[in-house]
């Protein structure tokens, strides 16, 4: 089922992302500071698993959103501050998701 736009959803979906990154990204900081605090020496393989997909993500997270900021050019500044901002909210919020089970 797709979703029906109107003009407000364009305009405020940027700003709803935001605040999910910003509510979100602190709480996957946190649980990975404490998990690196008392993981031990050395790490365990889930450790080290989740310490590369930590460098890993944010390389392809920020790569798709300019990929996706770029193609999104010719259309409306809202949707290319949407665009941008998906790759990375997905990560973000995903993270927060698997992090808090």
């Amino acid at each position: 089922m797709t979703r029906r736009r109107n003009g407000w959803g364009e305009v405020l979906d940027p700003w709803r992302q935001l605040a999910e990154i910003a509510w979100s990204a602190p709480q996957v900081v946190a649980h990975r500071t404490a998990r690196m605090a008392t993981g031990g020496w050395p790490p365990s393989a889930r450790d080290r698993r989740e310490y590369r997909r930590m460098v890993a993500e944010k390389g392809t997270a920020f790569t798709r959103a300019a990929v996706d900021s770029a193609w999104a050019v010719p259309r409306a500044a809202s949707l290319v501050l949407t665009a941008g901002l998906s790759p990375v909210h997905r990560t973000v919020t995903a993270n927060r998701r698997r992090l808090s089970r």
